[in-house]
């Protein structure tokens, strides 16, 4: 499974969009050219019945999201969606996979934001497919 995950990453290369955004990053409300950024996520929660969009983040691995910890409300229900472009519109080969875990920063303090350690990594209960709408982020 790493082998096959390993050999999928470099077919697509992180980071790298076979869609060519505008811009080298969002800004001011500017809608991005659909699936230029295939490694943003749409984290949704449940209520009523309803998914709603709270976060975004990013896909670093086929099964791990990573995110800002004041994001996650341990109350909450959650999905991630990938490879979505218009969050009100079925999409062709977008995903929503429900999480398997959530791992908050063990010093994230929401009272004391400015100490920072603002990061969750969300386990999906399963991989993704890559495509050329859904990518994984670089990592350093």
């Amino acid at each position: 499974i790493v082998l096959a995950s390993v050999l999928i990453a470099c077919a697509f290369g992180c980071g790298t969009p076979p869609i060519e955004p505008l811009t080298s990053r969002v800004v001011n409300g500017v809608d991005a050219k659909p699936h230029s950024w295939p490694w943003q996520i749409s984290l949704q929660y449940e209520r009523n019945g309803e998914w709603r969009h709270t976060c975004g983040g990013s896909l670093i691995a086929a099964n791990w999201v990573m995110t800002a910890a004041h994001c996650i409300n341990t109350k909450l229900s959650y999905r991630v969606f990938v490879g979505k472009h218009n969050l009100v519109e079925e999409e062709l080969g977008s995903q929503a996979i429900l999480p398997e875990k959530i791992v908050v920063h063990e010093k994230w303090n929401s009272i004391f934001v400015a100490l920072g350690n603002d990061i969750a990594l969300i386990k999906l209960s399963e991989s993704v497919t890559l495509s050329n709408h859904v990518q994984l982020a670089c990592m350093p």
